[in-house]
């Protein structure tokens, strides 16, 4: 498909112009109108609805200036010319089209496919705009709740799409602080304080957003009831599991290109679980970081603007003022005697040495006790060590534990769990370990770890059971 294609040769050319900026309020107006939270649904939108948006964006000061030259009397007729003017360069490049209603066959106006597009995005990045509570995390776990006891697919694949949003929310919040840091840091150097927007995001925005979005709505919060629905998930097999791979492959053709001869719904599973640890393991701490950054940074400036006020009527700006009333005798003896008060060292350069005196220290010195170490110590030293080492097991030596067992089982698998061995204290622990390797980085590659419905039980600890089992084509394709 070609974008620059008839009607859309010059599809930006209403944005080259000098009042370019102008034209971008506009369709941000249009979009507002015809599609945003306070949208007239009701009222179609006709030649003279279009016109009248153009005519409240007009009446904006800073719009108004870029389209009449300053001072000149504007008539009615002229504004209606301007505005009728650039209706008619947005249907000429492609933002409007025609529209005939189906119902009266009344002619009307729409925004193109391309036109909505590019103006949901000038409406997206208006900073004033109120923007809602997210609640994607929230609706991704209901999803995955609903799917668990209806099995449609449909609800699996809007919880994936949630998940999505997830991390693009946080990804937008993160550059929204840059944005603030990048915005402080320019009007530092213009020698001013940004007091007005310090005090609407602290007001406005963080109380009423990010406050509630860092707890009531945090991505951690949801996040283990969204994992555990997962592993039920993930858990779904024989006819259940078919039946919702044909189902999402009808619904979603764009899976049998991605899976790669998967389990669609196991596909689905890892990718919202990958996401949502994406979103709390990395995009939110990174949030906390950058919120935490545009604070501090704030908070330095106006220390600074604090301490350096130099004003005539500060402290500083009078005591200057009176040391330079002073003769310069006295001016000079009263500046030595508050070097000397003020000072901490005293430097001296006797021919070309740099010497650096300070006041002597008088310290006592004791003779320091030498260690004792008995056999007792020692020993106790080497049990410590010796447990730590016992029990200290990386992913990757669970892992080749596990494989060694699934490989010698037909099929590689599946095992549970409950039929592990746990004769011994080593054994135990590594059970302990056998889910959180299965499912790290590596583990993934080779194997699938499942929750069931019982438990675990033995004389070390009581757990949630999991069916571990091997995946013999990507072992094989490591092998070879």
């Amino acid at each position: 498909m070609l974008f620059f294609a008839p009607p859309r040769e010059h599809f930006f050319r209403p944005l080259t112009h000098e009042n370019r900026e102008l034209c971008a309020g506009v369709l941000r107006a249009l979009y507002e109108r015809v599609h945003g939270a306070n949208a007239d649904y009701a009222e179609a939108l006709t030649r003279e609805v279009v016109l009248e948006v153009i005519g409240r964006v007009l009446a904006d000061p800073v719009m108004r200036a870029l389209a009449f030259e300053s001072g000149d009397s504007i008539s009615v007729e002229e504004e209606r010319s301007y505005a009728g003017e650039l209706l008619r360069k947005l249907k000429e490049h492609g933002w409007l089209e025609d529209y005939r209603d189906p119902i009266d066959l009344k002619p009307t106006l729409k925004l193109s496919r391309a036109g909505k597009a590019f103006s949901e995005t000038f409406a997206n990045l208006d900073d004033s705009r109120a923007k809602t509570r997210q609640r994607n995390m929230r609706s991704a776990r209901k999803a995955l709740a609903a799917f668990k006891d209806i099995k449609d697919a449909d609800e699996l694949l809007d919880a994936h799409e949630f998940a999505s949003r997830v991390v693009q929310d946080l990804q937008d919040d993160i550059e929204y602080f840059r944005h603030l840091i990048q915005s402080l840091t320019r009007e530092a150097l213009a020698q001013k304080v940004a007091w007005g927007e310090f005090n609407e995001f602290i007001e406005k925005r963080f109380a009423r957003e990010y406050a509630v979005r860092l707890v009531a709505d945090s991505a951690e919060r949801h996040r283990g009831q969204i994992v555990e629905a997962l592993d039920e998930v993930r858990a779904l097999e024989g006819e259940i599991r078919d039946q919702v791979d044909g189902h999402l492959l009808q619904r979603a053709p764009w899976l049998e290109h991605e899976v790669q001869g998967r389990s669609p719904m196991l596909w689905l599973a890892d990718r919202i679980e990958s996401m949502v640890e994406a979103a709390c393991g990395l995009k939110l701490p990174m949030l906390r970081s950058e919120m935490n950054n545009y604070v501090r940074r704030f908070t330095s400036l106006l220390r600074q603007a604090l301490s350096l006020d130099y004003g005539a009527e500060s402290a500083l700006g009078r005591t200057m003022g009176w040391l330079k009333d002073k003769p310069e005798v006295g001016r000079l003896e009263l500046l030595d005697a508050l070097a000397v008060r003020l000072s901490t060292s005293e430097i001296r350069l006797p021919g070309s040495v740099l010497r650096w005196t300070v006041r002597d220290r008088h310290a006592d010195h004791t003779d320091l006790v030498p260690l004792a170490v008995d056999d007792a110590s020692r020993l106790e030293a080497a049990m410590r060590r010796a447990e730590a080492e016992a029990f200290a097991f990386s992913d990757q030596d669970v892992l080749a534990g596990l494989l060694t067992h699934l490989l010698s089982i037909p099929n590689g698998g599946p095992v549970t769990l409950a039929a592990l061995p746990v004769n011994t204290a080593e054994e135990a622990v590594r059970v302990l370990h056998a889910v959180g390797a299965a499912r790290s980085t590596e583990g993934r590659r080779f194997m699938r770890a499942r929750k069931t419905a019982d438990l675990v039980e033995n004389e070390f600890f009581t757990a949630d059971n999991y069916e571990l089992e091997a995946d013999l084509q990507a072992i094989q394709h490591e092998i070879r």
